[in-house]
């Protein structure tokens, strides 16, 4: 069984992904060489966390740890942007490159990729961009990309990566992240755990960002314990809605919740919502919840028009 690196001892839940690059982590150390890893989860799912962590433990044959080079993106216009302000820095310090929301890689450099990751049993490669040639030696450098979109990478670059997809974070496991990042001992009800984890969308950075809020109201007003009446006021301050839902998704559940099932077209017309942010932004999430289903038409759970209900 391989064993997993010390250095996730503080991270909670992908035991899989631990052990994928603690197995990287071992090979690093004799051969110098890591694969091209794509990291993937949805928004908030601990790509950039563990990336920063597997970089800290990476330690070439010699001793030496590859310095972090962490860009985004976003942030690199085309391709030579790329050659311009990342390329160098990358090369001249053999650094470990981070490419944060890979998705949103301009198609002119995500095609240049194509030859640069195409290694093959040869580990070098040379690549021209108007017609300047650029080296690339990976017995020195290494990559790793994280996404929350696939399908926005060319196919032929995603078959070049190889994919570590994250697992769903169990409630227990967010509670946990959650507890951990109050940094503080003050006593919660155990009738609370159960609407403090309703409240969580699923991923941590959602459970760290309530635990922070939490520790500033609970400062203010100088609380030693939270009790179910300390969590709703708490929520009423800090805009916690049932189930940790935003505003649009509340939205769409009163609006089926009043009118009934509905098809996209219909729910889009009354919300103001347009169809391609409903099913990609709103939807998932409700579905998740339990509180809305498909089929034909978009319609409330028993559990959605409980809180339809409630919040008419």
């Amino acid at each position: 069984m391989p064993t997993i690196n010390s250095i996730f001892d503080d991270a909670i839940g992908q035991e899989s992904v631990k052990k994928t690059l603690s197995i990287y982590i071992d090979a690093y150390k004799k051969t110098d060489r890591l694969p091209f890893i794509n990291l993937t989860t949805g928004k908030g799912g601990g790509k950039t966390f563990f990336a920063r962590k597997f970089r800290e433990a990476l330690r070439r044959s010699d001793g030496e740890k590859p310095p972090m080079l962490e860009v985004n993106g976003k942030t690199i216009k085309n391709a030579g942007s790329f050659f311009e302000q990342v390329y160098p820095v990358w090369v001249q310090h053999n650094a470990f490159l981070f490419i944060d929301e890979g998705h949103n890689l301009p198609n002119d450099l995500q095609q240049i990729f194509l030859s640069v990751l195409n290694v093959d049993k040869n580990p070098r490669r040379t690549v021209e961009h108007e017609g300047v040639p650029y080296d690339f030696d990976f017995t020195k450098l290494t990559f790793c990309m994280a996404t929350t979109d696939q399908q926005k990478l060319a196919e032929p670059l995603r078959d070049r990566l190889r994919d570590i997809a994250f697992e769903e974070y169990k409630n227990k496991e967010l509670y946990d992240i959650f507890h951990d990042n109050l940094e503080w001992k003050a006593d919660i009800e155990q009738s609370v755990k159960e609407d403090i984890i309703s409240s969580f969308r699923g991923n941590p950075r959602d459970a760290v960002a309530k635990a922070e809020d939490l520790k500033i109201y609970v400062s203010a007003r100088d609380v030693r314990k939270v009790t179910k009446q300390i969590w709703k006021e708490f929520s009423d301050a800090m805009g916690v809605k049932a189930y940790g839902l935003t505003a649009s998704e509340i939205a769409i559940v009163k609006a089926l919740g009043e009118r009934g099932a509905m098809t996209l077209t219909g729910l889009a017309s009354v919300t103001g919502f347009q169809k391609g942010a409903i099913q990609k932004d709103y939807e998932a999430m409700l579905i998740k919840k339990r509180l809305m289903k498909i089929d034909t038409k978009r319609e409330l759970t028993k559990k959605g028009l409980d809180l339809a209900r409630e919040i008419s």
